[in-house]
């Protein structure tokens, strides 16, 4: 089995617990302006190789000793892994096997029955919520937030996965009190709380058009706003960013 793979970044810190690979697969259903990695979004490109699982796997295990040293493992970035799910479910199989953390960084945008198969091997979901307005979302990334909502509903109440919800905090978006309200109060009504990350978004040299004039980068005080409602809601916030780091 192969799987298309745009690039392996090594001693990642921020994808997952310890020090991590982190795999960015290519291709991706959505196609959000604000991206980070636009050039993993098509199905093929240039930039990518199809790897085999096993040569990948032989390949990750180079960075084995950091993961056993730090509590790390690979994280499966993109692009959208549930993109490739047949190859993701392999993949994580056999790093499981032997013996490593694995995590899947998703949209959630994906089949259900591939959620329900990926569950039954990955460590750690880390699950994007953008927002819960379907317009804005629709126009935004061109996807179904119903659909990335209903597999994240059924991650947290029907398996016992950590999941690790990160919001991608877009100034032009979602920053506002409302939309941050929602998404906690959303997260609030599910069968078990997940831990939330905020991810200030970021302009980058390799984002290639899409925004215009929107404005991507959040201020220090509409982060810490972010993090106040958050945690106004009960809920936990992990990973928090420094005023330096934003």
């Amino acid at each position: 089995m192969t799987i298309r793979v745009n690039a392996i970044q090594r001693f990642c810190l921020h994808d997952g617990p310890g020090i991590r690979t982190v795999v960015f697969l290519q291709g991706c259903p959505l196609r959000c302006w604000w991206c980070h990695n636009p050039e993993t979004q098509p199905s093929r490109s240039p930039g990518a190789r199809k790897m085999g699982v096993a040569e990948l796997v032989a390949e990750l295990e180079r960075d084995a000793r950091y993961w056993e040293r730090s509590g790390g493992g690979v994280t499966l970035s993109g692009g959208e892994p549930l993109a490739q799910p047949d190859a993701t479910d392999e993949l994580v199989r056999r790093l499981g096997a032997h013996g490593h953390h694995t995590a899947i960084d998703t949209s959630g945008h994906g089949d259900a029955e591939d959620v329900k198969r990926l569950s039954r091997h990955v460590s750690l979901w880390l699950w994007d919520v953008k927002t819960l307005d379907p317009a804005r979302y629709r126009e935004a990334t061109g996807g179904d937030p119903g659909l990335a909502l209903a597999n994240l509903a059924w991650v947290l109440g029907r398996s016992d996965v950590p999941v690790v919800v990160r919001v991608p905090l877009i100034a032009d978006f979602n920053a506002s009190r409302e939309d941050l309200a929602a998404i906690a109060a959303w997260l609030n009504n599910q069968p078990r709380k997940a831990d939330v990350e905020l991810l200030p978004g970021h302009s980058h040299p390799r984002r290639a058009g899409g925004a215009g004039s929107r404005r991507v980068t959040v201020d220090a005080a509409q982060y810490r706003r972010a993090v106040d409602i958050m945690e106004g809601a009960g809920l936990h916030v992990v990973g928090k960013r420094t005023e330096a780091e934003l």
